[in-house]
């Protein structure tokens, strides 16, 4: 069963979103409803369309207060050391760790349908992601692609950080495989940007 979440008169798009969240986390996104949110946090049916016009809208809120969860744990994880090549491990674990326990968010803040707000989730997605990209400009690892940038190397990193999670999901990866799997495959992804191309396999 999914707790309720207390609510004040003067905080109710918080309580929306909060509640939004415990639904998608247990229930999966298909659950989520603007008059089911409003009876949960007891207010009536109308009352949400004062911060959200519709369902789209109240999801690209959610995929934004996504990527600013994501965000922190990225700032922490980087944080946390000073070295570089530590910065991106350290980096990955937070990411897949993310990815892995908020799934069902993860799927609704990289889902296409976005409505009137796309753009805000599109500044959100980039914010969490920039320290990635920072990574990348000053190991230069953006040589990891013909002519290529930081943007497209992380973008990369990412794809494969986001398929390992899938694959967890999927029940092909036991979860608990994951961070051998992390701490080897970084290494080999920053090496083989570190390489002159024409030494790579």
């Amino acid at each position: 069963m999914v707790e309720k979440v207390p609510y004040r008169r003067s905080n109710l798009r918080e309580a929306l979103l909060d509640r939004a969240l415990l639904v998608l986390r247990d229930r999966g996104a298909a659950a989520l409803s603007l008059r089911e949110l409003a009876r949960d946090v007891g207010v009536s049916h109308a009352a949400p369309s004062r911060h959200f016009a519709d369902r789209q809208q109240l999801l690209d809120a959610v995929a934004v207060e996504g990527f600013r969860l994501l965000a922190v744990e990225i700032a922490e994880a980087v944080g946390s050391t000073s070295e570089p090549d530590a910065q991106v491990r350290r980096l990955a674990h937070a990411y897949l760790a993310f990815a892995i326990e908020k799934a069902n968010l993860v799927e609704v803040m990289y889902r296409h349908e976005t409505g009137r707000d796309a753009e805000v989730v599109g500044r959100s997605a980039a914010a969490a992601l920039e320290p990635l990209v920072h990574l990348f400009r000053r190991t230069g690892q953006e040589e990891l692609l013909r002519g290529g940038d930081a943007e497209s190397a992380a973008t990369l990193f990412l794809a494969m950080l986001q398929g390992l999670a899938a694959l967890v999901s999927c029940g092909v990866v036991p979860p608990a495989a994951v961070p051998a799997l992390v701490d080897d495959a970084v290494p080999r992804f920053i090496g083989s940007g570190a390489r002159p191309r024409d030494q790579r396999s």
